[in-house]
């Protein structure tokens, strides 16, 4: 066994050199690409269909709350 195991993964020293070692030369820094996000106004529509969406729910909770 080698001197330090817990360095090998607890082989001996010949497998521990009969197993492929990958070492990375140079680290490629990640680039990452800017967005700008486009500033997005609410409507009307959205916000109508948004209210009415919201209420079917409360009022499906309800239902369930006080009927059933």
């Amino acid at each position: 066994m080698s001197e330090e195991p817990h360095l090998r993964a607890y082989l001996c020293d010949e497998c521990w050199n009969a197993i492929p070692h990958f070492q990375v030369k140079t680290v490629q820094a990640v680039q990452r690409k800017v967005v700008k996000k486009k500033s997005r106004e609410i409507s009307w529509k959205d916000i109508t269909l948004y209210t009415i969406g919201n209420i079917l729910c409360l009022g499906v909770i309800a239902y369930y709350l006080w009927f059933k």
